[in-house]
């Protein structure tokens, strides 16, 4: 595990909560300097012994919206079992995109000068939204991200307003899985995380207001394929990837579908049909 930070004052702190925890004599390593200063060190040091195609988590929580440029991102998405966790603080960007005096850093930031097409009229949602949607989009056409989810931080006692996005970057679907159950566990907590499939811009929550729009969703793409069966598993990748959807509550949706006669469930001889799992077939009813 390697931290970093530029403040001593942060870095000493660190040291001083690691050092108790670290009971099995780890390769935990903190450091006083710039994230993209040291990262391409520790990347190179990595390289030189070998380890590049080990499993690497990358956790990027910048004060504010500089220190994280796009060309580093993709550096880091090179390796073939890399992830990327980034805090895209939306309020400061928003606040800051379109002053001369940061233009390099957002150049930086975005990948490209794209960012400058933020219209003055947007309301603040929109111009957020445009942001975000252009960062997510700059990730997966400028780098070797397969996989991303946004993750929509709220504000306490504000309803829905962001207070900040988590925005997970894989290339391996078990990892977007894997991310997305964990946040799905926490999003009762009072700053609510709230899942934001890749191919739609309209919010998407892991909880019950939005159920009726994912019945929805699973319900065209399986009249999408008509008259074709599709495997459970193939349906539940693509939940995973666009809709707000975790492996319990696509479960539930296709269960709903079915009970209404809006799919044709075959189950292998050993499932019960309380349930719909791997192994299992589905069809659209859309000529009932």
């Amino acid at each position: 595990m390697h931290c970093l930070d530029k403040e001593h004052q942060c870095i000493e702190v660190l040291r001083s909560n690691l050092e108790p925890l670290n009971k099995f004599n780890q390769n935990w390593e903190t450091y006083e300097n710039e994230f993209d200063k040291k990262i391409h060190d520790i990347l190179d040091e990595i390289e030189s012994i070998g380890h590049d195609d080990h499993p690497m988590f990358y956790f990027i929580d910048p004060f504010g919206y500089s220190g994280f440029p796009m060309k580093t991102i993709k550096r880091i998405l090179e390796y073939p079992r890399s992830e990327l966790f980034i805090n895209f603080m939306v309020h400061d960007i928003n606040r800051f995109c379109e002053q001369e005096l940061f233009k390099n850093q957002f150049i930086d930031l975005f990948g490209s000068e794209k960012f400058l097409d933020v219209n003055l009229s947007r309301n603040p949602e929109e111009r957020q939204s445009f942001l975000l949607n252009l960062y997510c989009e700059n990730i997966y056409s400028l780098t070797e991200a397969k996989f991303i989810m946004r993750f929509r931080i709220n504000t306490p006692g504000k309803g829905t307003r962001p207070r900040y996005y988590l925005i997970h970057v894989s290339k391996n679907l078990k990892a977007l899985k894997v991310m997305k159950d964990q946040m799905s566990k926490v999003s009762e907590v009072d700053y609510r995380f709230e899942a934001i499939g890749m191919d739609t811009q309209q919010m998407s929550l892991f909880d019950d207001p939005e159920k009726l729009k994912m019945i929805d969703q699973i319900s065209f793409f399986c009249e999408s394929h008509f008259p074709k069966n599709i495997e459970y598993g193939e349906i539940e990748d693509w939940a995973y990837v666009n809709t707000n959807g975790v492996s319990k509550t696509i479960k539930e949706t296709l269960l709903q579908l079915e009970e209404e006669d809006k799919i044709h469930v075959e189950r292998q001889p050993s499932q019960r049909k309380s349930t719909v799992t791997k192994g299992a077939s589905i069809r659209s009813s859309k000529n009932n």
